[in-house]
């Protein structure tokens, strides 16, 4: 934690914004935080209010809360994060996802989670990031396990799908969806993002202005951000971001130079 205590810090310091996406390991069996068949159990029934676990789980919150009141910057002040728990929530892919869960339940845990947070324990320094995957086609789909405006501050799509994934591109569709994020967030008055996206290893030396500005582009979105996932310094293919030699450099350039993208150095002095 101290290490990432130390980018968070250094990311404020410098005027950037932060996103935490929480991969929280399963608190009741083995598996981690995605979903492992014959290892997995569903942990939600067993931490949410009532549930055998529950008592285990506020002891974690405790912990992060510990952290939040821990993080400041140079300036003395409090580090707001985005905060991102229990994402890709339509998929089945983590323990909390879909399959593994009622839309009760996950309701039920999101409210618990921000409220033992934000108002049990004075974490006022998270913004609250709800984020699904690719998974729908409509509003209402979007919104099935949405747990209420009062307990999101931000919504989100992490979409990889529509964007090349698998050799699969639809344009189209990764607009469409971005459309209805964009709309609900200015109808509520909420924060909209582009929570993930990317190519892995970007086979596609075009992608950035061919897939990714086009579909930023095609409609007047209200979104705050856009973000491509990361590089894993110990794996040679899972990467997102272009390095010094890889075939999409010179594409990049391209969309970083584009009057449409800002990047860290465009940004206003927002903490000042």
């Amino acid at each position: 934690m101290q290490h990432v205590k130390k980018i968070v810090e250094d990311t404020y310091n410098r005027g950037g914004v932060v996103t935490a996406a929480w991969h929280f390991p399963n608190p009741v069996s083995k598996g981690g935080f995605y979903w492992v068949d014959s290892v997995s159990k569903p942990a939600v029934k067993y931490i949410i209010p009532g549930g055998s676990a529950h008592e285990q789980y506020k002891e974690i919150l405790r912990g992060i809360a510990d952290w939040a009141h821990n993080i400041k910057g140079s300036d003395g002040k409090l580090i707001p994060i985005i905060f991102r728990p229990f994402h890709e929530l339509d998929g089945g892919w983590f323990w909390w996802g879909k399959p593994h869960c009622t839309r009760e339940e996950f309701i039920a845990l999101w409210r618990f989670t921000v409220a033992y947070l934000r108002d049990s324990l004075s974490v006022h320094n998270f913004i609250y990031a709800f984020s699904t995957d690719n998974k729908f086609n409509t509003e209402a789909e979007y919104l099935e396990r949405y747990p209420g405006d009062e307990w999101v501050d931000m919504v989100g799509i992490d979409n990889y799908g529509d964007m090349g994934r698998d050799h699969h591109y639809d344009l189209e569709a990764a607009t469409k969806k971005l459309k209805i994020i964009s709309d609900y967030g200015i109808r509520a008055g909420k924060l909209a993002a582009f929570t993930e996206t990317g190519l892995e290893s970007i086979p596609n030396e075009n992608w950035w202005t061919g897939t990714l500005l086009k579909v930023m582009k095609a409609e007047k979105f209200r979104l705050s951000y856009v973000l491509v996932w990361r590089n894993d310094t110990q794996s040679a293919t899972h990467f997102y971001a272009p390095f010094p030699g890889q075939i999409s450099v010179p594409d990049f350039m391209k969309f970083y130079n584009d009057p449409y993208t800002l990047f860290e150095k465009d940004l206003r002095k927002m903490y000042k």
